[in-house]
C-alpha cells in the first residue's frame, strides 16, 4: 500500500518536472537495460534481431538526450539576449529622459536672473 502510494507521487512529481514524452524514452532504456542484465545473469543468448533493437533503442535514447539538452541551451541563450536587448533599451530610454530634462531646465534658465543671496527671480525684479 504505503509502497505504491509512494511510487505514484514519484510518478507524478517526475511528469511535473519532466515531458511525457522523456519519461516514455525513459522507460524504453530502462526496459533494454533489463533485457540486458538479464541476459547477463541468466546466460540468456541474444539473437541479432534483438541486439539491432536494443541498439536502435540505446542510439534513439542518446540522441533524443543530445537534441534536448541543445533546444534548452538555446532557450536559456535566447532569454538571455532578449534580457540583455531589453536592459538596454531601459538605459537608452532613462538617457534620453535624463538629457530631454537637462534641455527643458537650460530653457527654463533663459529669463531668470541671480538676485543677491543667491535668489532667482524671472521678471528681473530685486528682492529686498
Amino acid at each position: 500500500g504505503i509502497l505504491s502510494f509512494s511510487l505514484n507521487i514519484c510518478s507524478l512529481m517526475a511528469n511535473k518536472m519532466t515531458s511525457p514524452l522523456t519519461l516514455c524514452i525513459a522507460a524504453n532504456v530502462k526496459q533494454v537495460l533489463m533485457i540486458a542484465i538479464s541476459t547477463l545473469v541468466f546466460a540468456t543468448p541474444i539473437t541479432a534481431m534483438n541486439g539491432f533493437g536494443i541498439f536502435v533503442v540505446l542510439v534513439g535514447s542518446a540522441r533524443y538526450s543530445y537534441v534536448s539538452v541543445l533546444e534548452k541551451q538555446g532557450a536559456a541563450s535566447q532569454k538571455d539576449n532578449v534580457n540583455s536587448e531589453q536592459a538596454e533599451d531601459k538605459r537608452t530610454d532613462n538617457l534620453e529622459k535624463a538629457i530631454s530634462m537637462d534641455s527643458q531646465a537650460s530653457e527654463g534658465d533663459e529669463g531668470m536672473e541671480l538676485l543677491p543671496g543667491g535668489k532667482e527671480s524671472s521678471n528681473g525684479a530685486r528682492e529686498r
